[in-house]
């Protein structure tokens, strides 16, 4: 038998890798996961594409093919020979994403798209950085647990509407894309996932001030969402005339914080006529 060469674009077989159930690793075996991400994504030569999270490269293999510019984001040191070989044109950072200070975060000098194979533990704060500091992207598409898409992306009056997705709307506009269950993982998760698609706004730095003025009345309401908002606020912030401000922007008096559309939040919380 010839023994196989060994060259730098030959990986190790990622298949020797197993998950660690520390880091969260659910391995992605389906194709269809990469075909829509990439295809929601709409990549070109002249963007910039960061992926957290690549693993063994299954979303990256893929996403090369759009000729961007790669930039990979890796906390685990195993997949080093499998990356560093089969995509020797990207930068790759390794280290936890959500550790890294901002200031050490590479430039952006190209329109920015952002994506990932998420897990469950960090999925969240990994939205939430992006859509509080930035960088400024264009797209960010993640898949995720399917409960946390669902809520991101959820409108005023869903069953899912929460605090999370009012986050969301304040920052970005939110869709969720297709669904997977746990055969198109390895291991299986024991739930689905979802794509979740976020478009941030483009935000002066007086109305990204604005919205954080408002996540923290908002984040309140939602920690008791069963009561009714108007007896919540007049308790807990008294020096406002919340009956006033209610019957201003034409909310029921009654009305539950899941009632309460993010854009009313934004004008009850930081209305843009207060100092």
């Amino acid at each position: 038998m010839n023994k196989p060469a060994r060259h730098h674009h030959k990986p190790i077989q990622p298949d020797f890798i197993k998950a660690k159930k520390s880091l969260g690793q659910n391995f992605c075996i389906d194709d269809r996961i990469p075909d829509e991400i990439v295809s929601c994504l709409a990549a070109t030569p002249e963007h910039q594409v960061w992926e957290i999270g690549p693993g063994k490269g299954a979303l990256t293999r893929r996403l090369t093919e759009t000729g961007a510019r790669m930039q990979l984001f890796e906390i685990d040191e195993r997949m080093r020979e499998v990356l560093t070989g089969e995509f020797p044109a990207a930068s790759i950072i390794w280290g936890d994403f959500l550790e890294i200070p901002d200031a050490q975060l590479p430039a952006v000098d190209r329109p920015l798209l952002v994506c990932g194979n998420l897990p469950y533990y960090c999925g969240t704060p990994i939205i939430k950085r992006f859509l509080e500091k930035g960088p400024q992207a264009e797209r960010l598409v993640f898949l995720l647990q399917q409960e946390v898409a669902v809520k991101a992306a959820a409108p005023c009056n869903h069953k899912e509407y929460s605090y999370l997705s009012v986050h969301t709307a304040f920052f970005a506009k939110a869709s969720v894309g297709g669904t997977y269950g746990p055969g198109s993982f390895a291991p299986p998760p024991k739930i689905n996932s979802s794509i979740l698609i976020l478009e941030p706004l483009e935000l002066s730095a007086d109305e990204r001030e604005r919205r954080f003025r408002a996540l923290k009345p908002a984040s309140y309401l939602f920690m008791q969402r069963r009561k009714m908002a108007l007896p919540l606020l007049r308790r807990q912030f008294a020096g406002t005339d919340w009956n006033e401000r209610f019957a201003r922007l034409g909310i029921d008096e009654k009305a539950r914080p899941e009632n309460i559309s993010p854009a009313q939040m934004l004008e009850l919380f930081a209305p843009l006529n207060e100092p």
